[in-house]
């Protein structure tokens, strides 16, 4: 552990960093609201009423001002066929592509004996428990808010970073089952009778 920590401390600090970099798109005020509702006017279903561009709606209920836009010229369209349905868009291949692009690097220095294969996967496991953790807070501090009403005024929005994180933790997990894959073989295996 000490190994890890003196010697590949700055490896450990650039993953952090890139992981980081990879999720920080993220809006702060529009489309976060805690129960689902569209539109909602003032004074609000919620105690969390924040109208920052004096339109009479909550802002935390409507789209940002920029994406009102598209709204407004596809609801002018004339067939319900031509509505090209509004998503909150998740990263999930560049992040992919970022993470296995690390991991191949990550490989290539092991081979080249930069590091130690131990070392290589105690970044990547280390990585898998941060973002484990970090998707299950989030996780609860959303269902704390929905089930109980609480009010937790973070300026991100929860439901975003927790599927951001989540699709981290999701493609770590594979590097982690392929290096587990013979342990997972043998678990499955059924013998003839």
């Amino acid at each position: 552990m000490r190994n890890l920590l003196n010697r590949d401390i700055p490896l450990v600090t650039i993953f952090l960093l890139v992981i980081f970099l990879i999720t920080s798109s993220v809006a702060l005020a529009w489309e976060d609201c805690p129960f689902g509702l569209i539109n909602d006017p003032y004074p609000g279903e919620c105690l969390r009423y924040v109208d920052a561009d004096n339109d009479g709606i909550c802002d935390l209920s409507q789209l940002a001002p920029g994406d009102r836009e598209v709204l407004n010229i596809t609801s002018e369209m004339k067939y319900k066929n031509d509505v090209k349905t509004l998503t909150r868009n998740y990263n999930f291949l560049p992040i992919s592509l970022i993470l296995i692009f690390f991991y191949a690097l990550s490989s290539f220095l092991v081979r080249k004996k930069v590091i130690s294969l131990v070392n290589n996967r105690k970044i990547w496991n280390f990585l898998l428990l941060i973002t484990f953790l970090i998707s299950g807070i989030l996780g609860i501090l959303w269902v704390i808010r929905l089930d109980f009403g609480w009010r937790i005024s973070l300026p991100f929005s929860i439901l975003f970073w927790h599927t951001e994180i989540g699709i981290v933790m999701i493609v770590i997990s594979v590097f982690h089952i392929i290096w587990h894959w013979p342990y997972f073989k043998k678990i499955f295996k059924f013998k003839k009778i």
